[in-house]
């Protein structure tokens, strides 16, 4: 019984971060052109940034230009990203959506990144091991530069 009970107390009082997703899953989404993609467990680069996005989210609609603006400046520097449209039940939705990130973003109806939380920014290395999580879209930071070095992208 005390065993027991020393197992349930540990698990309660585990870390949030204890129960975070470490790597990025090894799925292959479909291109908003209908294309397969590479994998999301792997980047071309050294570090990747993935950006999850939903339709019905109000604040990834009205950030989707400048997520698009930052992935074009990212790629300027050598960084690769990718956006993924997912969290409906609305298929054409999602495919509506990814076409404001043009043909490469990423269609998930399966939920392959499930999250309460968007817009999501997920940095990973180039064997998809998670180096950073932010959720939310921030509201601190004063451009591009800025905020590839909050996300880790840049020295």
């Amino acid at each position: 019984m005390k065993a027991l009970l020393a197992v349930l107390l540990a698990a309660a009082c585990a870390r949030p971060a204890d129960k975070v997703v470490r790597d990025m899953p090894d799925v292959r989404l479909e291109t908003a052109a209908g294309a397969a993609a590479p994998s999301l467990a792997s980047c071309a680069t050294d570090k990747c940034l993935t950006v999850l996005v939903a339709p019905w989210c109000g604040v990834c609609r009205a950030e989707a230009p400048n997520i698009g603006q930052f992935r074009r400046w990212l790629k300027a520097r050598g960084v690769d990203s990718r956006v993924v449209v997912g969290l409906s039940d609305d298929r054409a939705a999602e495919v509506a959506f990814a076409a404001r990130f043009g043909p490469d973003s990423l269609i998930d109806p399966a939920g392959a990144l499930a999250s309460r939380e968007t817009p999501l920014f997920l940095v990973s290395d180039r064997h998809g091991r998670i180096l950073r999580v932010i959720e939310g879209f921030p509201s601190h930071t004063r451009g591009p530069e800025d905020f590839a070095r909050l996300l880790g992208l840049i020295s």
